[in-house]
């Protein structure tokens, strides 16, 4: 963006150890933060070596399960961000 401005959104979830979609970012993210309960963290970046496909960083190790879409992403099932119950909170950024 040529003004330099940054759009964000932030939302939170409940992980679902099934896929979830989230569908009501109102721009098609580049970078992606979540933190969930029990101090894991995940983050992507769109285009980012080692990150494509569903590639993504964890505190845990490199992961799977992250895919970004024009309206937002999935969590994919057995993403270490995705436990069954845990409270997750996503920061995305165009």
């Amino acid at each position: 963006m040529a003004s330099g401005d940054v759009k964000k959104f932030y939302g939170t979830l409940t992980g679902a150890a099934a896929d979830i979609t989230i569908t009501k970012v109102p721009f098609r993210p580049r970078v992606i933060k979540f933190f969930a309960t029990g101090g894991k963290w995940g983050l992507k970046i769109e285009d980012e070596v080692g990150m494509s496909g569903n590639n993504y960083l964890s505190n845990t190790a490199a992961d799977t399960g992250v895919t970004i879409n024009d309206d937002g992403f999935t969590l994919a099932n057995g993403a270490d961000v995705n436990v069954a119950g845990s409270s997750v909170y996503y920061e995305c950024e165009d």
